[in-house]
């Protein structure tokens, strides 16, 4: 067991990715995990491999983006548990599409997902986490202040969560909840894939560190936000991105 023993944790988009390995991480470390997922096949294929005490794991199918669902959802959790601790808004989809060719649905997807999403999640959970304090964590992306083409609607809606974090900030601070958000360059996840398989070199010019982020980064770097050393830490977002663009020339210190 660890600093999280019986924590009741909340995780979206925990089918697999980050999520998947924050549900993992923090389990170990003897909290109650709690999984958010579309895809219920992938939840339980997370309970078959971790093979949780049940008492501390709990899967929910839930779309996101369908408010109902999530209030459905985050109202079991707080009746079964009696209160949440940590929140993390970790679902997201990246679907890329020109604007010009953008359809409704696809649009619709990208801020659905991304950032009514989260709404909904904190909006459900902050009356169960009131009591006792806790943590919201939100995942942005780096591609909410480096934008690329074909990513406007993401971009947008990501960037959109690193507004949230900052005035649900102030908005929780009142009942000691603090809202912290990371973005992520290019993680080691199912989200990434094709760029680390097709494009892996080009990619890893830009970034300093000359390595992709691993989902143990995600899980370290959140445990960090949830602790008591993070105590007077709220409304902040952190990159989580092996310092890409933070210079011009990020690699030319590497003798390559």
């Amino acid at each position: 067991m660890g600093d999280f023993e019986k924590k009741v944790i909340v995780i979206t988009g925990a089918g697999q990715g980050a999520g998947k390995q924050l549900a993992l991480r923090f389990y170990q470390e003897g909290a109650c995990v709690c999984l958010l997922d579309l895809n219920g096949e992938n939840l339980k294929a997370v309970m078959e491999e971790l093979q949780p005490d049940k008492e501390r794991f709990a899967i929910f199918p839930t779309d996101v983006s369908d408010s109902k669902q999530v209030t459905d959802a985050i109202n079991a959790i707080g009746g079964q548990f009696g209160r949440i601790d940590i929140l993390i808004n970790n679902a997201g989809v990246l679907h890329k599409g020109m604007i010009e060719d953008s359809t409704d649905e696809h649009i619709q997807l990208m801020v659905g997902v991304n950032l009514f999403g989260p709404m909904y999640c904190t909006r459900a959970a902050v009356p169960f986490m009131k009591g006792a304090g806790g943590n919201i964590i939100n995942v942005a992306s780096i591609l909410a202040t480096f934008p690329n083409t074909g990513s406007g609607a993401y971009g947008a809606a990501k960037a959109g969560m690193i507004l949230l974090t900052r005035v649900w900030a102030a908005e929780l601070a009142p009942y000691n909840i603090r809202v912290n958000c990371y973005a992520p360059g290019v993680l080691n996840t199912p989200m990434a894939e094709d760029v680390i398989k097709n494009r892996a070199e080009s990619k890893l010019c830009q970034i300093p560190l000359r390595r992709f982020g691993e989902t143990d980064d995600a899980f370290d770097l959140v445990r960090f936000f949830c602790s008591e050393q993070a105590s007077y830490i709220t409304g902040q977002t952190i990159g989580l991105d092996g310092g890409i663009w933070a210079t011009q020339t990020p690699t030319a210190a590497w003798k390559l």
